[in-house]
């Protein structure tokens, strides 16, 4: 437990730390209302049960001289209404209690997980190549939501419980000092040994859930996501049958804990009984005053009352803090240990002070090496070149022979180990905002959301920021307009999840409106027409060669009939570039 406390200190700043401790603060207040109204039980009881008792007690004698009671009765009735009272504040103090816990704990939580996603989305592309990204979708969705649900909640109700029973039993230390520590020896010896024999199978549980949950993301995104080629090749039952071994896994491990949650109450009731009997016992032995035996027995039945579900609560929420800590070690490592946020920050890196500006001259790559992580040979080797502002360029090779990694190096997704990417003189790394914002880059494999065409078009920005007229600029531009313009809801027409409802040539061109919406001066095309048809391939080149002249075009290529109209030529070989005239490599 000390350890869950830690990593929950560690994962928050201190203003956070600070609203933890104000709600502890409130905690405290309730368990000493919770303990109040406890505590009144005794007198109330010995004041009904014998009246006379009100001259016997100091307290109780003062009150009733001091506000002028004509009458027991009149005594009575106030006491009741108090009593009440007492039990009313207590609720309703408990109701904006719980109120202010859950409105600061889920905020965190939307906290968290945006903090999560931030990081993830900014660190190093590299990051992302060695990552499964069911796993970072299991972690900002799933975990960051397992870490509030399964740690927080379930510590702070640990924490107001165990405030709330050691008032509890403090009271009935006063009252019975050697039955309560009997009683309280026994109780928790047995919740100790509870835990000690579970411990190693909740925390084993909790891990093959947290890597079940997993899996199933994976097998569904692989199912889905490969929907025709799944269909086509009749593999439906295969993803089915790995979907259900990790859910059968998943729900095996649920079982456990959902049943853990639930024996340490039959458990804990037993033992409490017993020692509510004991304790009962040892007070009948005591004494064989009736008035002080009922009290007494009345104080103890309403603390088994409150203390049976606060202990229960208790041993449920250890087990589920046990079930939540795999999570949150995910959490704390990333967002703690690997520290993301920072490298993410180091991903961002410090830019000097720029006005926009049009690019005037050329874009250079000096010396650039670069090899992948956890590889032994430079995926690029030295390569030098120059790209005119204004002129098509193509790069063209073999598979594996560095194409595509040298136009992620010009991007600004990968870094070069060594040797430098500028423009106009300046390295891209230092002004990289300003670069990428005038890059517009069109992949082989265009991602489209389950969204408007004008959403997809002005991708990645609010609905009230789109600019229809540019989005119909860049369809223009894209040779798509005349399309869009024939369907019955133009650009609020959906285009299906991935781009279903389209044709091939249809979603490459909404890319490359895309691509053109913010007017870049730079467009990048990463093997774009590979995956088309030798018409619809055409016509998309159409479109883009209605740009040269008037911007820098860059085209990674396979095809030699795509690069036809490129000014200039450079072929890829085992990560070196040589300059190449278009007319030689084409023919």
């Amino acid at each position: 437990m000390m350890d869950t406390m830690r990593k929950l200190r560690e994962l928050f700043d201190k203003t956070t730390q600070k609203k933890f401790i104000g709600l502890f603060g409130m905690m405290i207040v309730a368990a000493l209302l919770e303990t109040l109204g406890i505590g009144l039980i005794v007198p109330f009881v010995g004041i009904v049960t014998n009246p006379s008792s009100i001259n016997d007690n100091a307290i109780l004698s003062t009150i009733y001289n001091t506000l002028g009671f004509e009458s027991t009765s009149a005594f009575l009735i106030t006491a009741t209404i108090v009593l009440l009272g007492v039990f009313v504040l207590k609720n309703a103090y408990l109701v904006l209690f719980n109120h202010l816990q859950f409105k600061v704990i889920f905020n965190e939580q939307v906290t968290t997980s945006k903090r999560l996603l931030n990081a993830y989305l900014k660190l190093p592309y590299t990051y992302h190549l060695e990552k499964n990204s069911s796993e970072l979708v299991r972690n900002t969705n799933t975990e960051v939501q397992r870490v509030f649900r399964q740690v927080i909640v379930p510590s702070m109700l640990i924490l107001t419980e165990t405030v709330v029973v050691i008032s509890v039993l403090c009271l009935l230390l006063v009252m019975a000092p050697i039955p309560t520590l009997i009683s309280g020896v026994v109780l928790g010896g047995s919740v100790a040994l509870f835990f000690r024999i579970f411990r190693k199978k909740l925390s084993s549980a909790a891990k093959s859930l947290q890597t079940a949950q997993g899996q199933m993301i994976k097998w569904v995104n692989q199912g889905l996501g490969a929907g025709k080629e799944v269909k086509v090749s009749g593999k439906e039952q295969f993803f089915v049958d790995a979907y259900t071994e990790q859910s059968t896994e998943f729900a095996e491990a649920t079982r456990f804990h959902e049943l853990m949650k639930k024996i340490p109450r039959f458990f804990i009731e037993t033992i409490v009984v017993g020692a509510i009997l004991l304790m009962v016992l040892i007070i009948m032995l005591q004494t064989s005053d009736l008035a002080t035996l009922l009290s007494t027995i009345s104080l103890f039945a309403m603390a088994a009352f409150r203390l049976m579900p606060s202990i229960n609560r208790m041993t449920s929420a250890m087990t589920t803090v046990r079930q939540g800590k795999p999570a949150l070690d995910v959490i704390h490592h990333d967002l703690i240990i690997e520290k993301v946020e920072n490298k993410a920050d180091e991903g961002e890196r410090e830019e000097r002070s720029m006005k926009d500006k049009a690019f005037e001259t050329s874009i250079d790559a000096n010396n650039v090496s670069f090899r992948y992580p956890n590889t032994t040979e430079d995926a690029i080797q030295n390569v030098s070149l120059s790209i005119p502002i204004g002129k098509s360029v193509a790069f063209v090779g073999p598979s594996g022979s560095g194409k595509t990694t040298m136009a992620d190096i010009m991007l600004g997704v990968l870094y070069p180990h060594t040797g430098t990417i500028t423009i106009d003189g300046d390295n891209i790394q230092d002004i990289r905002s300003l670069w990428q914002k005038n890059i517009g880059y069109i992949p082989q494999a265009i991602f489209l959301s389950d969204d408007s065409i004008r959403r997809n078009v002005a991708f990645g920005r609010y609905k009230e920021d789109i600019d229809d007229v540019e989005v119909w600029r860049a369809l223009r531009q894209a040779n798509l307009a005349d399309f869009i313009q024939s369907l019955p809801n133009g650009i609020d027409t959906f285009v299906g999840e991935r781009g279903v409802r389209l044709s091939g040539g249809q979603r490459q061109r909404i890319g490359i409106a895309r691509a053109l919406y913010h007017d870049p001066e730079i467009l990048f095309l990463d093997e774009a027409t590979s995956a088309l048809d030798n018409d619809t391939e055409k016509e998309i080149m159409k479109a883009i060669d209605g740009l040269k002249g008037e911007k820098t075009l860059i085209i990674i290529a396979h095809r030699l009939t795509t690069i036809e109209k490129c000014d200039f030529v450079y072929k890829m070989e085992q990560g070196s570039a040589s300059y190449q005239q278009t007319e030689k490599i084409v023919t």
